[in-house]
């Protein structure tokens, strides 16, 4: 039995990632256009943010344990997005956390 390598597993969260947030998009467009209601709105925009979250975290681990790995397009474009990715998350976290501190 073959099983993907570290690289691989880092761009199949990336491509996770990158759809569930494309989803979440689409979300916002239909609840700004009143397409659907905002009650379903915030649970599924709730939902698909956690699993941004982790997705994002776990395509960063496994990117960052397939760094010595030959290289290859795959490689690359998970490295990026899932850095890419991680780094806005933990801006939000640190931006999130700095309101709160301020809000006191």
């Amino acid at each position: 039995m073959n099983t993907p390598s570290n690289s691989k597993k880092g761009f199949q969260f990336a491509m996770i990632t990158i759809v569930t947030f494309l989803l979440f998009l689409l979300l916002q467009i239909l609840a700004a256009n009143e397409k659907i209601s905002l009650d379903f709105y915030r649970y599924a925009s709730g939902f698909l943010m956690i699993l941004v979250f982790v997705s994002s975290i776990i395509g960063f681990v496994f990117s960052m344990k397939g760094l010595k790995e030959p290289n290859s397009i795959k490689k690359i474009f998970g490295i990026v997005a899932n850095s890419i990715l991680f780094i806005l998350f933990v801006v939000t976290v640190i931006v999130r956390f700095i309101d709160f501190n301020s809000s006191f």
